[in-house]
């Protein structure tokens, strides 16, 4: 009895936490995931030159190129959506060229291909670059950026 009320009062802490994520704890997931995908790409270049040779050819690629980005940027705006000056700025404005990308890669299908098709060969060190840079960012805010916040407020 006791072991199933604490497993139901786990997942209702585990949904309110899922409810109420904030911009930092996005910076920090986003940040966290858009470092590691990069670095292994950024490593594994042959390979995701591979990929993504594949990628425009099939389904996948409309997968991984458009309703990821739709899914991850619409998330983010329900989730840590600021307008107020400052780091929750920078992460709403991640989510939101997210969202556009997406949404323009699911309109624009064969414009997007073509265009893939067109640059495969740097494709993959530019997504990882760019991908590790921000990522970098996201990390900062996530977790640097409201350290130093707190400092200058108890001076």
């Amino acid at each position: 009895m006791i072991l199933g009320s604490i497993i139901i009062s786990f997942d209702y802490v585990s949904l309110i936490g899922i409810i109420a994520m904030d911009d930092i704890l996005f910076a920090r997931w986003f940040g966290s995931v858009s470092v590691i995908l990069s670095l292994g790409i950024l490593f594994n270049q042959e390979d995701a030159r591979e990929m993504a040779k594949n990628m425009v050819k099939t389904e996948t690629g409309y997968i991984m190129g458009a309703v990821f980005p739709v899914i991850f940027g619409s998330l983010s705006l329900m989730f840590a959506n600021s307008l107020e000056v400052g780091w929750s700025l920078v992460v709403t404005l991640v989510g939101t060229s997210t969202l556009i990308i997406g949404i323009y890669r699911a309109l624009f299908v064969a414009h997007w291909k073509k265009m893939m098709s067109k640059h495969i060969e740097q494709i993959p060190f530019l997504f990882s670059l760019f991908g590790l840079m921000l990522g970098v960012i996201l990390l900062y805010i996530g977790f640097f950026s409201h350290a130093f916040d707190y400092a200058n407020s108890i001076s």
